[in-house]
């Protein structure tokens, strides 16, 4: 596992059964968000085609943060690959207006929701 740290953001990456698992927290904002997207890219310019974002502890995302969670479904679909994103309920219902949940494979944390069960339902569909 690995973590990168910003003021705005916290990063932590990890390899599970062949899928990059990237829990973030904190605030998703241009300037934290290029962190974010430079280890995606980096990630998938190693053959990684499987990614799941899992988003429950993001606080807030501006257009910038969107346009990276856009960019990597984007470019794990040309390389035939599998992307999830786990949001809290906050998060889903601004992805929901922006009818993002129509384009993206979304997992939602309701408060009645544990955490791990939602992360593994992630995880066996990015795998399958």
């Amino acid at each position: 596992m690995t973590t990168q740290v910003t003021d705005e953001l916290v990063i932590q990456k990890n390899e599970v059964d062949g899928v990059n698992v990237f829990v973030v927290s904190g605030d998703l904002i241009i300037t934290s968000a290029k962190g974010l997207q430079k280890e995606v890219e980096k990630s998938i310019l190693e053959g990684k085609n499987k990614i799941v974002f899992d988003f429950i502890s993001i606080d807030y995302i501006d257009a910038f943060g969107i346009g990276v969670v856009v960019k990597t479904q984007s470019e794990v679909e040309k390389r035939k690959g599998k992307f999830a994103i786990i949001l809290n309920q906050t998060l889903f219902e601004l992805f929901e207006k922006c009818h993002l949940d129509d384009y993206l494979q979304v997992f939602i944390r309701g408060d009645e929701d544990k955490t791990d069960k939602v992360r593994r339902e992630a995880l066996e569909w990015a795998r399958s």
